[in-house]
């Protein structure tokens, strides 16, 4: 981004900047959002990042600071869903409940009421969801693989029955590690969350941590199944980790923008 001469740069936006920067919250912002900007700022590299938090800036401004609870409706509804039911639908993974989530945030932006009961409902099928594609099932599933051949080499398997034994034995261990982790997450998460949006509760979202969800939300669209994972370097995955925030950030700065305070 090209910056004019400094004395030109509001106090503001440096402030803001900073901020992000380190992680911290600041004064009159609901902290959801602050939790939510820093972990895309962070997850965004450092161009992209700056750039993002100009956009975010002016929005802000445009507001006065004063950031009505339909925007996180609105960048559920238009960013967060479908970018969760994009990731399922490349995985072979249930779309559904993404979808269903996402009628509930538009019924909540027309005016609807839905209750606490209705949200949690639609959420813990649809965290569940997230949460097992944001599982690092490549890595848990490598080394389950190496313990068990490791175990069937010493024990005298053979080569063949060694490698069908690993196998088998990862493919079983990692997927009920990951459809464990996927129950405990959605059960822990979707009660408060479900409670602070049907309340429209700023204050309630921001203790039912949403910078933790944000990030589900991008490592569960970067994720890919463990045979690609084998075949990529560390960087093909920071950068599909670094696009993911890209695009939830900008889909949050888009509901800011159709926002009026």
């Amino acid at each position: 981004m090209n910056r004019s001469p400094a004395a030109a740069v509001p106090a503001s936006y440096d402030r803001l900047l900073a901020r992000l920067e380190a992680g911290t919250a600041g004064p009159g912002l609901p902290d959801w959002l602050w939790q939510v900007a820093t972990v895309l700022y962070d997850g965004q590299d450092a161009a992209a990042a700056r750039d993002w938090a100009a956009r975010l800036y002016g929005e802000l401004a445009r507001l006065g600071g004063r950031v009505p609870f339909s925007v996180v409706h609105d960048w559920h509804a238009g960013t967060v869903a479908p970018v969760l039911a994009e990731a399922g639908l490349r995985r072979g993974r249930p779309v559904e409940p993404q979808d269903a989530v996402r009628d509930l945030h538009l019924r909540a932006l027309a005016g609807e009421t839905v209750t606490a009961a209705e949200w949690e409902a639609g959420l813990l099928p649809a965290l569940r969801e997230a949460y097992r594609l944001a599982y690092a099932y490549a890595d848990a599933f490598a080394q389950a693989y190496a313990g068990a051949h490791a175990y069937a080499v010493a024990h005298d398997y053979g080569t063949e029955r060694a490698a069908e034994f690993a196998g088998e034995y990862a493919a079983s261990n990692t997927g009920a590690n990951a459809a464990a982790f996927a129950e405990g997450n959605a059960l822990a998460n979707a009660g408060a969350t479900a409670a602070a949006w049907a309340a429209s509760d700023a204050r309630a979202y921001a203790e039912a941590c949403p910078f933790a969800h944000v990030r589900v939300y991008a490592l569960a669209w970067a994720g890919r199944e463990r045979a690609a994972a084998r075949e990529e370097g560390g960087d093909e995955q920071r950068e599909r980790f670094r696009s993911a925030c890209r695009r939830l950030a900008g889909g949050l700065v888009d509901s800011l923008t159709r926002a009026v305070s």
